[in-house]
């Protein structure tokens, strides 16, 4: 990295000490200036990729590497971490501006970040170390950004069974420190993703190892409740795909209990957890029903979301079998089947009207809703009357996979479906996100994807524990 970026970083800390990890990590950005633009034009484009990293995933919207703030500094950083760093920065930057250059460099980075890992994990003393895994997760960051290709069941089976060798290996210690908990997490969230995605088994020893780790942290959170569910669900799956599990009435069963099991650690919120109907005083297009909730804060806005749209896959599984299984007209059975294909089709609408009623908070609507004049539809589509707060990012970005997933289920109605492509497209131009767009997009061709391949590129912010 230039010595121009360290400059840079260290005139926006200069209240921080030398010695400080937030001398790199946690400044704040500085406003847009002819300067900053000189800047950003004549930086070399590997110092750039490090800024666009830093901005996205150590203070951003996805925050998933937002630990490095606290274990590393630039004097600190091991060469496979800065070179992963950099590898994921270029893919970043790469799909931003769509660039097939930035590409092939950014997989240069990610091929020479591979090699250097390889030979780290050789030495127990370096394998161990928080810079490894931080780089070893950097990479499956990557693999979301750009997926390999041709990447068999098999191949995603070894990766994650390497994934799991890795934290094996760091031994009790990493529950010890608040940084080797967070990325315990983190590495648990890459894990449940992936193999959600690729419909895959756990590896066993990252189920010891999770079991040892209730140790140290608190089993009674909202989110380790929903990871353990989340687990029976991966194994779920994988037992269905492997043709174990195939009895409709089991599997509609089992997937009943644990839409139950969700659907009940929101009924055990305290009272004052729960949301505040604000009713609106006239139509806007920026509130889907009559009212818009508002949450004592942004964290549990999100948290029931996350729970509503885990739901999603759970209900929309049910209705597929109810519908296969229903194929005798007139029967007892059939009628039971069909009977529970109107009440999923009632809960995905219920969840639907929830996650929708949380947007205007989440994205800071409710300023622009205050405002005497009334919000037209032309307004509503604008960027231009809507604009982010600096606090409502991160929260606005937690929008975009419940919205997602609750309307690309088939069970979804029609006016929610097309509220929130519309409003997927606003988020996705004030967020300058292109793969919100794109996600509306869909929507609105009623092209059907794997809500948890999206969850994967959109990042892991569902199964951290400590928010």
């Amino acid at each position: 990295m230039s010595a121009a970026v360290v400059k840079k970083f260290k005139v926006q800390n200069g209240s921080h000490t030398p010695h400080s990890p937030d001398s790199e990590w946690s400044s704040s950005p500085e406003p847009p200036s002819p300067l900053g633009i000189i800047f950003a034009l004549t930086t070399p484009i590997e110092d750039r990729a490090f800024c666009y990293f830093r901005s996205t995933f150590v203070i951003g919207n996805a925050r998933s590497f937002r630990y490095l703030d606290a274990i590393h500094t630039y004097g600190d950083m091991d060469a496979h971490l800065s070179v992963s760093i950099r590898a994921v920065g270029l893919a970043s930057l790469s799909k931003a501006s769509h660039s097939p250059d930035l590409e092939t460099q950014a997989m240069r980075s990610y091929a020479s970040a591979l090699k250097m890992i390889n030979k780290a994990i050789t030495s127990s003393d370096v394998a161990t170390t928080d810079t490894t895994l931080s780089a070893v997760m950097l990479l499956d960051q990557f693999e979301k950004i750009i997926p390999p290709t041709e990447r068999t069941i098999k191949a995603w089976t070894n990766h994650l069974n390497g994934a799991t060798a890795l934290m094996k290996m760091r031994g009790p210690k990493q529950f010890q420190t608040k940084a080797g908990l967070e990325m315990f997490i983190q590495m648990s969230s890459h894990i449940l993703v992936s193999c959600m995605q690729h419909t895959i088994p756990l590896p066993q020893d990252y189920l010891t190892l999770r079991t040892y780790a209730t140790n140290f942290l608190d089993t009674s959170d909202v989110s380790w409740r929903l990871s353990e569910v989340t687990v029976r669900y991966i194994g779920f799956r994988a037992a269905i795909k492997a043709g174990s599990l195939f009895d409709p009435d089991t599997i509609i069963a089992t997937a009943t209990e644990m839409d139950k099991e969700m659907a009940a650690l929101m009924a055990e919120f305290p009272s004052e957890w729960l949301p505040q109907p604000v009713p609106l005083s006239k139509p806007s297009d920026l509130v889907f029903e009559s009212h818009y909730d508002v949450y004592a804060n942004y964290k549990l806005a999100e948290a029931f979301n996350m729970i509503r749209a885990g739901r999603i896959p759970l209900l929309d599984l049910i209705r597929e079998q109810c519908q296969a299984a229903s194929s005798y007209p007139g029967s007892f059975q059939a009628f039971a089947y069909l009977k529970r294909v109107h009440s999923v089709k009632a809960s995905v609408e219920d969840i639907a009207s929830d996650i929708c009623a949380s947007v205007p908070q989440l994205a800071g609507y409710p300023l622009l809703l205050e405002q005497d004049s009334s919000v037209s539809p032309a307004a509503a589509d604008s960027t231009k009357c809507i604009k982010l707060q600096p606090g409502n990012e991160a929260s606005a970005y937690s929008l975009l996979w419940p919205l997602f997933t609750v309307a690309n289920s088939p069970a979804c109605s029609e006016s929610a479906r097309v509220w929130i492509s519309r409003h997927l497209c606003i988020l996705g131009r004030l967020l300058e996100s292109d793969y919100a767009l794109e996600l509306a997009g869909c929507l609105q061709r009623r092209e059907e994807r794997d809500v948890w391949g999206v969850y994967a590129v959109l990042g892991s912010i569902c199964y951290s524990v400590n928010g």
